[in-house]
């Protein structure tokens, strides 16, 4: 199965929505299969009053910067399948040392971790780290506590922005 990266417009809020490319309005037997079996992987979707910019053209891959008004947070995006034991999302070096470059200008970057629901097979509950836990881990007892659905995980981005 192919996905495609497809960027929405900038007035929705929306950042991008990774899905399954479908050339016609049937889908094949191992389409539904894979699709059934992986989900989709959405990211949350924020208000028209909120800017966002891809940080692709920095070299950082599934990292956007939220903008509104002259407050901004960086936001990197990541897709686990469950949580057992230590929550550690696949985190880079290039992602570290961007870390390392907003901690020197007083900037944060959050990740934004989303969690494969078994029952839906969807991606739709989250969590926040911030970019020190992202690194190091956390427990799956206090990455439970602070799972979130999407909505809320998208509020809170609004809060931290506010």
């Amino acid at each position: 199965m192919h996905l495609s990266t497809v960027r929405a417009v900038p007035d929705h809020g929306s950042v991008f929505v990774n899905t399954a490319s479908r050339e016609t309005e049937s889908t094949s037997l191992l389409s539904r299969i894979m699709q059934h079996l992986f989900g989709e992987k959405k990211i949350v979707q924020l208000g028209k009053d909120i800017y966002t910019q891809c940080s692709g053209e920095l070299g950082l891959s599934n990292v956007v910067k939220y903008r509104l008004n002259n407050q901004s947070v960086y936001v990197k995006h990541v897709f686990i399948e469950h949580m057992r034991g230590t929550i550690k999302p696949k985190i880079t070096s290039n992602d570290i040392n961007f870390f390392r470059t907003l901690d020197k200008v007083a900037m944060r970057c959050y990740v934004l971790v989303y969690v494969r629901n078994p029952y839906t097979k969807n991606y739709d509950h989250a969590l926040f780290l911030d970019d020190f836990e992202a690194i190091q881990g956390i427990k799956s007892e206090e990455a439970a506590r602070r799972l979130v659905d999407l909505s809320q995980a998208a509020q809170i981005i609004r809060n931290i922005l506010l």
